[in-house]
């Protein structure tokens, strides 16, 4: 089997987060590439990738195209090629995946579904608890100074 340039078998690929929950493998890695170059053509963005794989060009401009069609990325002509933008910044498209993934979570949610939630948090580490805490006393200002 032949390796992979800069890819140890065992290991997974850079873009493996929790993009990945939402999107392939490679719709990750070409998300992720243009939101480090910032505008990206094809070209550019098939040079990212081969610093991890060994990937055709033409699979790179298929995927960078669905994005597009998805509305995650935007795409402009400059000559003969197109330059692709990310349609929202990281924080902004993971922000509106977890509100949408939450809402219709927490719709009919109870207790044991919140506490499964900060059970899931309070695992993974403390600092993000307090960060949680922190969230939720600033909701409950804002709601109060509405009122």
């Amino acid at each position: 089997m032949a390796r992979k340039r800069g890819h140890d078998p065992g290991s997974k690929p850079e873009a493996q987060s929790g993009l990945t929950q939402i999107m392939g493998d490679l719709e990750a890695e070409i998300m992720e590439c243009v939101w480090d170059l910032g505008s990206a053509s094809v070209k550019d963005v098939h040079e990212c990738l081969l610093a991890r794989r060994d990937i055709a060009y033409t699979t790179v401009m298929t995927v960078m195209s669905r994005l597009a069609g998805k509305g995650l990325l935007v795409s402009r002509p400059v000559g003969r090629a197109y330059v692709y933008e990310a349609a929202a910044c990281r924080e902004d498209f993971c922000a509106g995946v977890v509100r949408d993934f939450m809402s219709g979570v927490l719709a009919d949610a109870d207790k044991a579904v919140l506490a499964q939630f900060v059970d899931s948090v309070t695992e993974r580490d403390a600092e993000q608890l307090e960060l949680l805490a922190q969230i939720i006393e600033e909701k409950r200002r804002e709601r109060s100074s509405s009122r």
